[in-house]
């Protein structure tokens, strides 16, 4: 907590919500009061809260990367003539899931699908910069364009792989020293 104490609670992340939650007696419960919160730590993960969302921290230096964990629930697919499936079909069978304090309706009797759509964004300066490909990143550090242009070529970087982006920014981060 930022007034130093320590809680301990079993967490984990909805992202479909981008919501904290704990269990408390049975129950899952949303973490409302996110600005008292400094880091929250899962198996040594460290996230920090931005607004009502938090974002896990890839790399922590003068420039640092996060990684804000998004998703969305996909609807499967639906019955259809001849005992086929269809994302287009009329038919609907509805039940509900409960994420956290939403509830989604859901069809009945189907395995829920999440869409993992993680979003990147890097600090520099008190300045945050969504990431999501080249254009973005050289805005974000224009300092090191060249060197930075010629890593992302040489170790064919996809903007949407926080790993590739964790060592493409520890790399950035070695040059600025």
């Amino acid at each position: 907590m930022k007034n130093g104490e320590k809680v301990i609670l079993s967490l984990n992340y909805d992202i479909v919500n981008g919501k904290m939650v704990f269990m408390q007696k049975n129950k899952k419960y949303d973490i409302v009061n996110t600005a008292a919160i400094d880091t929250v730590y899962i198996q040594e993960v460290k996230f920090v809260p931005v607004g009502k969302v938090f974002y896990q921290v890839l790399v922590s230096a003068p420039t640092t990367l996060f990684y804000q964990h998004a998703g969305s629930v996909k609807k499967p697919s639906r019955p259809a003539a001849y005992g086929g499936t269809s994302e287009v079909s009329s038919s609907t069978y509805i039940n509900n899931l409960r994420l956290g304090n939403d509830v989604y309706r859901m069809e009945k009797n189907k395995e829920i699908i999440i869409e993992q759509k993680p979003v990147l964004w890097i600090r520099k300066d008190n300045t945050m910069y969504y990431v999501t490909e080249k254009k973005h990143l050289l805005t974000a550090l224009p300092d090191k364009k060249n060197e930075l242009k010629h890593y992302i070529r040489q170790n064919q970087v996809k903007f949407d792989n926080p790993y590739q982006m964790t060592d493409l920014i520890r790399y950035y981060n070695s040059l600025s020293r």
